[in-house]
């Protein structure tokens, strides 16, 4: 019987040891002393260490956490109706996450392979994958844009946010981040954006009378897109 309170005890501790890291680290990062997280949890290093032998094992926890959610986000969203402004409505929800989480922002631009190991990299890569392949195929986003550069935009939108944040308002730099993105059209006479061009190599292409809007000016574009994709995916 008297294993039943320790036990109790112990997953509370546990519980407050995580929130008070998730606390520390989205306010410091990664660099946080264990004993600060340990007194914002309220128990001693030793119980901390009970439980995550090292700070870094803790951080992964956290970071696992967090990421999980945005990942379960991106699966919710496969199916949205409007698959170009999922898409980018999504990027600018996780760069506004992380923008005031340093845990996020160091998980998701980590290269000593912390992110790997928790095995969230591959799950997260994938996701973002299938909300670009669709807002592609809407016509939403460039042909020749692949998961992994869309990943870098993420993380250089993340590190200028947070530098400009004194100056910038929220989101904009992000958004000038990923209008490059976008398909590129092309302005006429009278200066309105009213020209479509070939995803690849931007040639104006002539508008179609019915059916959806071209995205290639020639079938050599069109397997060129299609050879993209298939490597990047």
């Amino acid at each position: 019987m008297s294993g039943q309170p320790q036990r109790a005890d112990a997953r509370r501790n546990r519980e407050h040891i995580l929130q008070a890291a998730f606390e520390a680290f989205a306010a410091d990062g990664r660099l946080v002393p264990l004993d600060d997280i340990a007194r914002r949890a309220g128990v001693g290093a030793g119980t901390v260490y009970r439980n995550f032998p090292t700070k870094e094992a803790l951080f992964q926890e956290v970071a696992t956490q967090r990421i999980q959610q945005i990942v379960d986000e991106a699966h919710a969203l496969t199916d949205a109706d409007d698959p170009g402004e999922t898409f980018y409505g999504f990027l600018m929800r996780v760069v506004e996450r992380a923008r005031f989480n340093h845990a996020l922002c160091d998980a998701l631009a980590s290269d000593n392979g912390t992110f790997v190991l928790c095995g969230m990299d591959e799950q997260f890569s994938a996701a973002l994958h299938v909300l670009l392949r669709r807002a592609q195929e809407a016509g939403a986003v460039r042909a020749d844009v692949n998961v992994q550069e869309v990943r870098a935009l993420i993380v250089g939108a993340m590190y200028t946010e947070r530098l400009r944040r004194p100056v910038d308002r929220p989101g904009r730099v992000t958004a000038l981040a990923f209008d490059g993105l976008r398909l590129v059209t092309k302005q006429n006479e009278t200066g309105l954006r009213n020209e479509r061009c070939c995803d690849v190599c931007g040639t104006p292409l002539t508008a179609a009378p019915t059916g959806r809007p071209a995205r290639f000016c020639s079938a050599a574009c069109r397997q060129k897109a299609h050879r993209r994709r298939t490597k990047s995916g």
